[in-house]
Formats: structure tokens, C-alpha cells, sequence
């Protein structure tokens, strides 16, 4: 294995030069001082390598010997832990395990190597003074039984796209956040933007080159890594599952409707496409929504509302996108919320935000005109569980409603993501 082919770093004087960092990066620098192996996760082209070298940079900077890191992608070939530490050894002319120096080990693409969780293990458990920092995709750690291997010996990070805030410091617009309330229409302008471009590398493409880029993504994802991990007979009807969200974000799950619109005349099981379904939300690709109850376990069981798990990815669908429906998949798919709410008598609202202080219902109208029947949901909502609080996200407009049931909040859309 050519190791001067992945650590660049060793050279004198070259950094990597990765200057604009993520809101993650202090916490994974952070983690770099404790004994637990760091894990980043993420789908592809989130920026794990980048974040990886970044950090490689700074511990150059804070005065640590370049030989002492070693970095290794396993992309292109998987050669055991144990051969690749023997061969970093053999360059250094140094014996780790009688070493004093503290060693940096970051692993990159690390769920291609069969076993990985193993040989880390041994490393871990055998050399005080080995770091391991390793990344992968979401798939990491969906075979039973890794992540009750490594319990305890682990610090995981999950990295997602783009914030709207990184968006506007990775654009070279952040100088709008020091006085947001001179700049509204522009960042208004700036959201409409950031909906369809999550992804670095397309900030500066157009809608089409945005469309081919997230394209390339999944599909790596559906026909490379998911069948990677599982027995799929037919990745293509993992990309017809994907087809039929993109084109409807936040659509109610159907397993059988779904199962007759992929079959084209092959049966297909409800059981089948349960299945599916859940592969692409533990890749990453999709997120599940789950119908609110005071009763976490109800809601797990009742009806299901499914979105890609960006807006980027969402422009594959092959009609122009509908912004609103953006705007409400952009708010559903923050890590931290998991639940919509939906009566039988079709109440609904768009979301449920889990507080310290009880559950907030937030409604997205995306729109620059907003009536009363807007504030409907939230109402019923309000007046189920005895809240006294709900959110409105506009195109907008800012404003505060009283209600006989307590107060609703509009707030734009740019300035409620800023806050979430």
C-alpha cells in the first residue's frame, strides 16, 4: 500500500489548507483529547474527509509530529488494521506499543473494510496511546451487533448538509447575521436559494447542475452502499422509492400503494417495500415521520410521513419543486424532530418540536399572505394538549397572534431556521 499517497501531510510545510470549518468541527476537535474512538457518520459528500484533514491541519499547527498521524482511506483498496499499523510502523522505525508520543490514526471510508469493528477494537484495547478517528457512511453501524462491540469505546457524530447559517458563511454572506433586520429581503432571497443547494460543492451551480450532482449521490448510495450491507434483489426499486418522495415531500406512507406503483407488473410485497424503506432511512437518504402522541410507543405505530432527508436531494424529482413543501422538509428533516400530527378528521400540523417544557406544534405556511385558516391545526392542536404556545413559519412575515388558546408566533422562514 502506497501510504505517501494518502498523508500528503508528511511532507515539510504542506497543510491541506481546508480554511472555512463546520459548526461540528469544535466538538470533533474536542473529541480528539478524549480516549474514546471518534466515529463520523454521514452520507457521502457531506465533507467527512475535509473535516478529517482539517483536523489534521491543527494538530500540525498546535505543535504534534506530522509521523505522528497517519491517515488512510479505504475507497480504493481494505487492507487489514493490523497490516496497515505494521507497514506505519516499519516507515516510522518505531514500535507503537513502546512509544511514549501519542499517535493519530483517522480511517476514512471505513465501513468498506469487512470486520472493521473488530480489529479497532483490538487497537483500542491494546495501545494506550493510539487515537482513532474514523469515518463512514451512514451504514457504519446498521449490522447487528457493532454498535453493542465497541459500547463504551466510542463517541459518535452524525454530520448532515448544510445549515442555512453554514450556507451563508460558506457564500461569503455571513456579514447579513451581524444586522439581520437590514438585510431581510435579502436573506429571504438567500433562503429560496439554500433550500435547493445543502451541498458545497453546488453553491455556485445551477438548478440542473444541482439535479446531476445529487443524482450521482444517491445512486451511489442505492445501487453501491446499501447493497453493501443487505441482500436487495432489485436496487432499482430503491430508486423508485426515492422517485415517488422526492416528487411528493412529507407524503403519507402507503406500503401497499407504493408497492403497486413500483411493481410495473411484477408483484411486490408490502413486507418488501417496508423493507426498502427502511434501508434508505438507515442510509441516510430518507426520514420518517411519526404521528404525534402523548404515548411515544402510539406514535410509532400510527401512520407515517416520509421525506429525503435534505431539500438538495429532494431535486431529482422531475417537476419543478414546490417551495413550500421544501421549506416544511427542510424543518421536519433537523435531526431533532420526529413527529407531525394528523386527526381523523384531517387536522393537521406540521410538526412537533419536543421541549423541556412540553411539545410545541409549528405549522409551515411558506407564503406571503397568511389568514385564519391558516392558524387552524395549531389551534385543535393548542387546544388538545393544553398548550400555550405554537409557531407559524412564514415567507415573510413577523407577527404574534393571541388566540382563546394562547399565542401563536409567525415567524420568516430564514429567521426561524437560523434559530433551529
Amino acid at each position: 500500500m502506497d501510504l505517501e499517497y494518502h498523508n500528503f501531510h508528511w511532507r515539510k510545510g504542506y497543510f491541506y489548507g481546508y480554511e472555512r470549518k463546520r459548526e461540528i468541527y469544535p466538538e470533533l476537535w474536542k473529541s480528539l483529547k478524549s480516549i474514546h474512538i471518534t466515529v463520523i457518520t454521514g452520507t457521502r459528500r457531506v465533507g467527512k474527509t475535509t473535516i478529517m484533514k482539517q483536523m489534521i491541519d491543527e494538530l500540525i499547527k498546535e505543535g504534534d509530529d506530522r509521523y505522528s498521524i497517519l491517515y488512510f482511506s479505504f475507497d480504493e483498496e481494505q487492507p487489514p488494521i493490523r497490516e496497515l499499523m505494521r507497514e506505519y510502523e516499519a516507515r516510522l522505525g518505531v514500535d507503537i506499543l513502546e512509544s511514549k508520543q501519542r499517535h493519530y490514526v483517522f480511517l476514512d471510508e471505513i465501513q468498506k473494510l469487512d470486520g472493521w469493528q473488530e480489529q479497532i477494537k483490538y487497537f483500542y484495547d491494546s495501545y494506550d496511546n493510539l487515537k482513532f478517528t474514523v469515518s463512514g457512511s451512514a451504514s457504519l453501524f446498521i449490522r447487528q451487533g457493532i454498535r453493542e462491540s465497541l459500547a463504551g469505546r466510542v463517541k459518535e457524530f452524525h454530520m448532515g448538509p448544510l445549515s442555512f447559517r453554514e450556507y451563508l458563511v460558506f457564500t461569503d454572506k455571513d456579514y447579513m447575521l451581524e444586522k439581520t433586520g437590514m438585510f431581510e429581503k435579502n436573506l429571504e432571497a438567500e433562503f429560496d436559494r439554500y433550500l435547493k443547494r445543502q451541498y458545497i460543492e453546488v453553491l455556485n451551480e445551477d438548478d440542473d447542475g444541482v439535479r446531476d450532482y445529487v443524482r450521482s449521490i444517491i445512486e451511489k448510495v442505492v445501487f453501491i452502499d446499501i447493497p453493501l450491507i443487505f441482500s436487495i434483489e432489485n436496487p432499482h426499486l430503491l430508486m423508485k422509492i426515492v422517485d415517488i418522495v422526492a416528487s411528493e415531500p412529507g407524503m403519507l406512507m402507503d406500503y401497499s400503494s407504493i408497492a403497486g406503483a413500483i411493481g410495473n407488473g411484477e408483484s411486490i410485497s408490502r413486507v418488501r417495500v417496508s423493507r426498502y424503506v427502511h434501508h434508505l432511512q438507515d442510509a441516510y437518504l430518507l426520514k420518517l415521520g411519526y404521528n404525534y402522541s402523548e404515548s411515544g410507543m402510539v406514535s410509532e405505530r400510527k401512520m407515517k410521513k416520509a421525506y429525503l432527508a435534505n431539500t438538495s436531494l429532494s431535486m431529482i424529482a422531475r417537476k419543478e419543486p414546490d417551495m413550500g413543501k421544501m421549506a416544511e422538509q427542510c424543518f421536519f428533516t433537523v435531526d431533532t424532530v420526529r413527529f407531525f400530527w394528523r386527526t381523523p378528521r384531517k387536522d393537521e400540523v406540521d410538526i412537533i418540536m419536543e421541549t423541556d417544557d412540553g411539545p410545541i406544534p409549528v405549522e409551515v405556511k411558506y407564503q406571503g399572505s397568511i389568514g385564519k385558516g391558516d392558524f387552524k391545526g395549531l389551534m385543535q392542536f393548542m387546544r388538545k394538549y393544553g398548550v400555550k404556545r405554537g409557531i407559524l413559519i412564514s415567507k415573510n412575515i413577523r407577527d404574534t397572534v393571541e388566540t382563546e388558546y394562547g399565542t401563536i408566533e409567525i415567524i420568516p422562514a430564514w429567521s426561524f431556521s437560523l434559530e433551529v
